[in-house]
């Protein structure tokens, strides 16, 4: 990944005939850092899972004594993705995914997992409902969270170059907001539009519930920058 985060500064700069996103109220890297930082992690984050973003880890189960919790250091760690138990004999089963599980040590055959509490210092506590009765592999897939900007020439990791139009027009979208543009809704409505139709991993019904919920809320949005204009005007009239 070549393309850095002032390559992105310098495109959208001419859309908005230059107006500064460094140095802004003096901050030397804002606006610029918060809103690039903003699009990462909206591409990042859930329901989008992407093959250049995933990783993979596992423990072993522990029944004596019986533990429901299992503290993994996984510093990368984003969201859980799928968890999958296979047992001595070989058989495998795919776990339901949960935000959150209760105490409950009854011996059983896990069917639910939860990424349970996270220290942020990279370690992650995992969940199973019910208590495992014995010996288990879960195998962990998830997608690794989003870094900050640290310098303006940052790349965009882990997103690829040759998605480049997803970060660059998110950007925009987002300076637009900034500048209380009224070219942020389009620029908005694109943006997520695109970033759900480069996800290959979603079902029709998640697509349609989360575009109707993305674009109702830049929507809402919109008309928020547009009342806020609308005072700024009356009072400069007045």
């Amino acid at each position: 990944m070549s393309n850095t985060l002032q390559r992105t500064i310098d495109i959208t700069s001419l859309f908005i005939r230059r107006a500064p996103l460094l140095g802004v109220g003096g901050f030397p890297n804002e606006p610029a850092f918060t809103l690039a930082d903003w699009v990462r992690q909206f591409i990042l984050a859930p329901p989008f899972a992407w093959r250049w973003n995933r990783a993979t880890t596992s423990f072993n189960t522990v029944i004596s004594p019986a533990q429901q919790d299992y503290v993994q250091n996984v510093p990368d760690f984003g969201w859980l993705e799928k968890a999958v138990l296979t047992d001595n004999a070989g058989f495998t089963k795919e776990l339901v995914l949960a935000m959150d599980l209760g105490d409950d040590l009854t011996p059983g055959e896990p069917t639910h997992i939860s990424p349970f509490l996270d220290n942020n210092t990279g370690s992650i506590t995992f969940r199973l409902l019910p208590t495992p009765l014995k010996a288990y592999t879960i195998k962990l897939v998830y997608q690794k969270a989003a870094v900050i900007f640290k310098n303006t020439n940052d790349p965009w990791t882990p997103i690829p170059d040759y998605m480049s139009y997803l970060y660059n027009q998110g950007f925009l979208a987002k300076t637009y907001e900034y500048w209380a543009d009224e070219r942020f809704t389009i620029a908005m409505q694109l943006f997520v539009r695109q970033v759900v139709a480069a996800n290959a991993g979603l079902s029709d019904t998640q697509r349609n519930i989360f575009l109707d919920d993305r674009l109702n809320t830049a929507q809402h949005q919109n008309e928020r920058l547009q009342s806020s204009q609308f005072g700024r005007t009356g009072r400069n009239l007045s």
